[in-house]
Order: C-alpha cells, then structure tokens, then sequence
C-alpha cells in the first residue's frame, strides 16, 4: 500500500509547466474553456505558502500575448499543456522512406561534396527501400559508413534502433527515426 506523505504529496501538486507554457483550460469555470498562458499563480494565499518554503501548487491564467487575466489559483488538473506539431512530430514520428532519403542527399553532399548522388525511394513492395547511385569518386564501404545508421535494423541486436534525425523539406521540420528496411548501393 502506498502511504502519501506530505512529502510526496507536494512533489505530486508542485507545478510541471514553466511560466509562458501554452495551455488548454477545461476546469469548473466554463467561461474561461480555450487556450491560455500559464505562470504560477501569485495570489496572497500562493505567495505567502511559497514564503513558507511549500511548492507552488496553482496556476494564474494569461492572456495569449501574456496580460493578466481574472482567472487565478488554477489546479495544475486543469490545464493540459498544447504540443506544437513540431514536438508531436519529434516524440511519436517514424519518418518516411522519402523523407529520409531527403536527409540521406544532404547527408551524402556534405560529405562528399564533388560526387554526384541519386537516392531514390523504391515502389510498391520496395517501398521502404532506398537506392543511392553515383559515379567515380567514394567507393561502396564509404558511401555505406554515411547510410547504414539511416537503416532501421543498425547497431547491435540488442539495440536495433537507428539515431534520431532532423530534416527541412518543403519549408517543414520533421523528426524521428528512419524507417528504412534496406539502401541499396550501385556505382555505376
């Protein structure tokens, strides 16, 4: 059995979101429902438990562009923080073969600015499979050391799980991982 101590139960109400963080409100005050700024709420009974050493445990409302509101002494239950597509992308993304194969371009030129690449994503049921031809200049192993961490079977086999990685395409962010099978090689 779990015993709340007032230890515990402070460290459960202290407030998780800084000052500033994009909110969804949906508590008892059906009037103020929508999205909102938060900062730790600083009315007397707040300042003076914040005096005494205690957490803060409640919220104060802001306006969008950062005002003071009428809504204060918000339970931390009652606010839901807003994700960005940006961080929804980065924490739940497995990114597409063509996605990838735009990072795995940028990622070639960079490191082997004189040779020309073509990555191409495969069709139908090599659709997560990519394809990279060049002529001249690096051999396979390494054009093989800048592919093989996009491939979602690299590293150890108790690991298998390739690095993390940013691309702009299209004036967009994306993040995540590969989800690349197999890269083929061909010098031509």
């Amino acid at each position: 059995m779990n015993t709340i101590t007032p230890a515990t139960d402070a460290s459960y109400l202290a407030l998780r979101l800084p000052a500033g963080t994009r909110v969804t409100y949906r508590g008892t005050l059906e009037e103020a429902h929508g999205e909102w700024l938060v900062s730790p709420c600083n009315c007397r009974h707040c300042a003076a438990s914040t005096f005494f050493g205690r957490p803060a445990r409640r919220y104060e409302l802001l306006t969008p562009d950062g005002r003071p509101s009428p809504y204060a002494h918000v339970r931390h239950t009652s606010v839901t923080p807003v994700v960005s597509d940006r961080e929804f992308q980065y924490a739940t993304c497995r990114l597409a073969p063509k996605i990838v194969a735009v990072h795995l371009r940028k990622q070639l030129r960079r490191a082997f600015p004189d040779v020309k690449f073509s990555v191409r994503t495969g069709r139908g049921k090599e659709m997560p499979e990519l394809s990279v031809t060049w002529t001249g200049g690096p051999g396979r192993t390494a054009v093989s050391t800048v592919t093989a961490p996009l491939l979602h079977t690299y590293g150890r086999s108790e690991e298998r799980r390739p690095a993390r990685i940013s691309v702009t395409h299209a004036g967009r962010d994306y993040h995540g991982t590969p989800s690349v099978a197999a890269i083929t090689l061909n010098r031509a």
